[in-house]
């Protein structure tokens, strides 16, 4: 379980274009988390039929991360790619409490971790703040409570 493999990457283009389009988010410094909360069902609807032509839009997983960084905010590409890994690795070692929270709700989740800040963070600050991120978006599904989130996607 303390792995990121592919098929928990969101790398899809429709995928990331429903997650920008249709998605919230919220600001937990130094990220701007997007998300969003879809059953099977709705994802199924949303790509039909993509299965046998685009492996990286099935569900093996709950959840689908995403994590860019600006080069507007941090111009070296060997700082952005530092950067990406630190936010990856916080992400694979706290990412089971949030994968179990989903696979009891049934709900299947696309989140970007978008990094904004202007300077690279200690590998610490940045775990703990990746945590909270994960803690908050249980909070915002529970808050949600869902009934509204897919229903005007399409």
């Amino acid at each position: 379980m303390y792995t990121f493999k592919k098929n928990e990457r969101l790398g899809n283009y429709r995928l990331q274009s429903l997650l920008f389009d249709h998605g919230k988010a919220f600001f937990q410094y130094p990220f701007r988390v997007q998300y969003l909360f879809l059953t099977e069902k709705e994802m199924e609807g949303y790509l039909p039929d993509q299965k046998d032509k685009a492996p990286g839009a099935v569900f093996i997983y709950p959840a689908k991360c995403l994590v860019s960084v600006s080069k507007r905010q941090i111009k070296q590409a060997v700082q952005r790619n530092q950067v990406k890994r630190l936010v990856r690795e916080a992400y694979r070692k706290n990412k089971y409490s949030f994968y179990t929270f989903l696979e009891k709700k049934g709900y299947l989740s696309l989140v970007a971790f978008v990094y904004t800040a202007d300077k690279i963070f200690p590998y610490s600050d940045i775990e703990e703040k990746v945590k909270l991120a994960l803690v908050k978006l249980e909070e915002k599904f529970k808050q949600e409570g869902n009934s509204e989130q897919g229903s005007n996607i399409r």
